[in-house]
């Protein structure tokens, strides 16, 4: 007659490491980011690891609209800086890379013709969305840059993961974008910088906005998507939905 052998915790926990002591280690260490890794003091990499199947299932069932689902799935592997710390140029290169190397550079979504309301399965490779841009050596957070009609100079920094919420949309950009400013013509008063902001014309407003934003480094989250039923073409974003993170 067999006995039933009770399992302590400790057996257990060594029961597992052995079960996955030869599993392969599927993490990276990231060095070569959008940034350069210029803006962390101390910076000496990311290390980056594939989601879990745990961790795919809390994000998949998260029922909170407002839970920046991204920054959890980073807090969850990656680790070397602060996910609150990210300039978004990083955290969007990261996102692509915690999901090639969870599921494959392949990645697999349906969209709805704007055209024809078609639902076309569409498929890209991540890899083709990972060739970075980075950001000049010299480039410093915050930096100076002229405003051209008024012909003063201006610092401004780039916003980071914890203030993503404050750009999300062109009344927030246009309320928030003084925040991203540091001194216009040496005067570091928050209420001055605000107000002169409001007052400034559109080329210099243009100019902050396009500094503080910066799109012109980091990856290209963008495809063209080609309708095979009415011939429509138009550039759109990588979608980064939940269906991002997930193999279904």
């Amino acid at each position: 007659m067999s006995k039933n052998v009770k399992i302590t915790g400790d057996s257990r926990e060594e029961a597992l490491d052995i079960l996955f002591g030869d599993a392969s280690d599927e993490s990276q260490v990231i060095i070569d980011l959008p940034s350069r890794g210029n803006f962390y003091p101390g910076f000496k990499g990311i290390e980056i690891k594939p989601l879990t199947f745990s961790d795919e299932q809390k994000i998949l069932g998260s029922r909170n609209p407002q839970e920046d689902l991204v920054s959890k799935l980073l807090e969850k592997t990656i680790s070397g800086v602060d996910v609150d710390d990210l300039v978004s140029m990083d955290k969007m290169f990261l996102l692509m890379k915690v999901r090639e190397i969870s599921y494959g550079e392949n990645y697999e979504f349906s969209i709805t013709c704007p055209a024809c309301d078609t639902s076309v399965q569409t498929s890209l490779h991540l890899s083709d969305h990972l060739n970075i841009k980075k950001v000049p050596e010299d480039l410093e957070d915050p930096r100076e840059i002229m405003l051209p009609k008024l012909k003063v100079k201006a610092k401004v920094r780039f916003p980071r993961s914890r203030e993503e919420v404050l750009i999300t949309n062109p009344d927030d950009i246009i309320k928030n974008i003084y925040r991203f400013v540091t001194s216009i013509n040496d005067n570091k008063d928050p209420v001055f910088i605000s107000k002169a902001i409001k007052r400034m014309h559109i080329m210099d407003v243009k100019k902050i906005v396009g500094e503080v934003s910066m799109t012109d480094y980091g990856i290209n989250p963008k495809f063209i998507f080609e309708c095979p039923e009415c011939n429509y073409s138009e550039t759109m974003s990588v979608p980064l939905d939940v269906g991002f993170f997930s193999v279904s």
